[in-house]
């Protein structure tokens, strides 16, 4: 078996974070702590490696370096719109009734301009989507599909990375008085592709929808949906939603209902947003820590990141930061 030698930076660079300390009367005890990388390490990927620590810290924090756990990007909530690599919206469609199977009641729409709905105020929504139903959908995206009525599942897949700033999808259902109004099942889920992070799944769970009826009927109510009937959209997760789908429109038979002028938003997200990479919390005042080990599966340059302090009856020290930089490689057969 061929081995290389590995080369890496074991000297633990103590950063003054600011103190965390109250005023006490107790005697305070200075922070006496060290981190050092085991001499047993092979740093190979799916190998573990092992840190040893010396000194008397009663808390340390462990920021291990690999993709969602790197100390630098601690605060971080947003990438840089150039770091995506790709979003992508699938949407699952299930066509159902309705008259000639080849015109639809259902316009699918996606874009980035749209400033969302307040949900609760209709003279302010109002004007909102009125100019959109007005304008032939300008400066939204629409969505292809095949329209149908064979009551299954189609998946459709759109690249809606020009969109990814400031997100939204919407939905259109409408139809002729006096015609077939088809039944949809719609379940909707956003992919984001991002360098150097994991990649962001967005289910419907994450999005918000409003409703929001222009038909006249709905006048005093353009907010309605999730009642029970023909000719009503509902929406998972709230009182009277059908399980058979994310999002339900209920269609009716010729005849049976008056004039369908209704919408739904998803309100607008960021897809380059992320959570705060996050540290892991190895070691307590009770807790004895000699070392800690972590297993990395990857190659790659790794800076694992310690925080570590005292807390105890004899008074507290400050946070300090101590930095441990190594080299993982292709594990050999």
């Amino acid at each position: 078996m061929k081995t290389r030698r590995i080369t890496y930076l074991a000297a633990a660079l103590a950063l003054t974070l600011g103190a965390v300390s109250c005023e006490h009367d107790e005697i305070y005890e200075p922070l006496e702590f060290s981190v050092r990388l085991s001499p047993t390490n092979t740093y190979r990927a799916g190998d573990p490696v092992v840190f040893n620590f010396q000194g008397n810290a009663d808390f340390i924090t462990v920021w291990n370096g690999d993709t969602g756990h790197e100390y630098k990007y601690r605060n971080r909530t947003q990438v840089a719109l150039e770091d995506i690599e790709s979003c992508q919206l699938t949407i699952e469609i299930s066509q159902q009734y309705g008259g000639n199977p080849e015109v639809s009641n259902l316009d699918m729409i996606a874009g980035n301009k749209f400033p969302g709905l307040a949900g609760n105020d209709a003279a302010a929504d109002r004007p909102i989507v009125e100019a959109i139903a007005q304008s032939n959908y300008a400066d939204w995206q629409v969505l292809e599909y095949t329209p149908n009525k064979s009551n299954t599942f189609e998946t459709y897949t759109y690249d809606i990375t020009p969109y990814a700033d400031n997100f939204s999808f919407g939905l259109h259902l409408y139809q002729e008085p006096g015609t077939a109004m088809r039944t949809y099942r719609i379940n909707p889920s956003i992919t984001v592709k991002l360098k150097g992070y994991d990649t962001q799944e967005y289910p419907y769970s994450s999005m918000k929808f409003i409703t929001f009826s222009l038909a006249p009927q709905h006048a005093d109510d353009p907010y309605i949906h999730n009642v029970s009937g023909n000719g009503n959209l509902k929406l998972q997760g709230e009182p009277g939603s059908n399980s058979a789908a994310n999002i339900v429109f209920q269609g009716f038979s010729a005849g049976v209902m008056e004039q369908i002028e209704q919408w739904a938003f998803m309100q607008p997200i960021a897809l380059n947003s992320i959570s705060p990479d996050t540290g892991q919390s190895i070691k307590g005042v009770p807790d004895d820590v000699p070392s800690y080990s972590y297993t990395y599966d990857t190659p790659g340059t790794y800076t694992a990141t310690f925080l570590a302090g005292t807390g105890n009856y004899q008074g507290e020290s400050g946070i300090q930061a101590y930095e441990v930089t190594f080299t993982i490689v292709d594990r050999l057969e």
